[in-house]
């Protein structure tokens, strides 16, 4: 008799994700660090569709979740050699600003043309974007101007009413991860620390 690989017991909750994103919908969901908003980021409408739950202006940068190298270096110009060692050596979630971002939502960039972009380190996360193919937009999941929760429960109800799925991995604990440390790069490959 073949054995059988044992499923992951998100999988069901994150292949809805998935068909969620790839409709063009907004997903709430526990990330690597607090509970965000995500959709796919080279989808408009969607980003707009974000961006109005959240009530948040229309000319403000949205940072993207990567699951992998390869999909940081297919959007953006290029990527700095200390930029991938502050990711692969910072132990906190990191988020790196960076020149040059392409193929996704441009209202998401930057006044520069830059995009913020995390590769991810959650297995759920993880399996999504892959399953997308793409990054996703992601914000905080508070309407603008609010406290950014750290468990489901401290969501606005305007918020979780409105979104278009509601993933229930990790729905009932807290999380403890501080946000992600953020990093900017420019063109000359300088950095600078935009929060610690």
């Amino acid at each position: 008799m073949a054995r059988r690989k044992q499923v992951d017991p998100w999988r069901d909750d994150a292949l809805e994700a998935v068909k969620t994103l790839k409709a063009g919908g907004v997903i709430l969901h526990a990330s690597d660090t607090v509970w965000g908003l995500a959709c796919d980021a080279s989808n408009p409408e969607a980003v707009a569709k974000l961006r109005a739950i959240k009530g948040r202006d229309k000319g403000t940068p949205i940072l993207v979740l990567a699951s992998d190298d390869g999909m940081i270096q297919k959007h953006v110009e290029s990527v700095p050699e200390p930029a991938w060692d502050l990711y692969d050596m910072n132990e906190r979630p990191t988020t790196i600003v960076l020149p040059g971002g392409k193929d996704v939502d441009p209202s998401i960039l930057g006044p520069t043309g830059s995009l913020a972009i995390r590769r991810i380190n959650e297995p759920w996360c993880e399996f999504v974007i892959r399953g997308l193919g793409r990054p996703m937009a992601s914000s905080s999941a508070n309407l603008s101007g609010v406290p950014t929760p750290k468990s489901y429960s401290e969501i606005d109800a305007s918020i979780v009413s409105t979104v278009d799925f509601v993933s229930s991995h990790r729905k009932s604990k807290r999380l403890t991860s501080p946000p992600s440390f953020m990093v900017e790069f420019d063109t000359e490959e300088r950095f600078k620390i935009l929060r610690k």
